[in-house]
């Protein structure tokens, strides 16, 4: 089983557990930190870590047309949380080069940055001025395909109760 993210068949610490609905094969963090993906169902009631199958391949779709800054191959789906950023990758290959998570678990957020972004935030998720340095009045959900983050539902702005963890 290889994930459909990042194309990597192993489980390590930094990747998460494999799981598999409908043969779509995925690590939870590919998951987790995917830039276009939003978690709508509760994990205990779902194989994939609560996302759907659909939105899944949807964000391997729009990976397709991306390619990772570190290995150079495309289907990059986690992105640097900075907007103005570009840089894209896959999930461990963000990891291996550097780049800051952040997991904001009680909110069901899962933020990425990039190396070079990584230095210029302080360890909650904002900025070292003190503001979000992807900011918005919309939920992440709603802000667009490049930054969704939150767990919730395109419908609902605010995080629902049920959150994958």
């Amino acid at each position: 089983m290889t994930c459909v993210l990042c194309h990597r068949p192993d489980e390590t610490e930094n990747t998460g557990t494999l799981s598999s609905k409908e043969n779509v094969v995925a690590h939870q963090n590919c998951l987790l930190f995917a830039s276009g993906l939003c978690c709508e169902n509760s994990p205990e009631f779902d194989d994939l870590f609560g996302f759907s199958v659909k939105d899944v391949l949807e964000e391997v779709k729009r990976g397709k047309k991306l390619m990772c800054c570190k290995c150079k191959k495309k289907g990059a789906t986690a992105g640097c949380e900075v907007r103005r950023c570009k840089r894209s990758y896959h999930y461990p290959c963000a990891v291996e080069n550097g780049a800051k998570t952040i997991e904001e678990t009680e909110q069901g957020r899962f933020i990425l940055y990039c190396p070079q972004h990584h230095s210029k935030t302080t360890g909650n998720g904002t900025s070292t001025n003190g503001s979000s340095p992807s900011a918005s009045d919309q939920s992440p959900c709603q802000a667009g395909p490049s930054k969704k983050r939150t767990v919730g539902s395109p419908n609902h702005p605010e995080p629902s109760s049920k959150r994958c963890f």
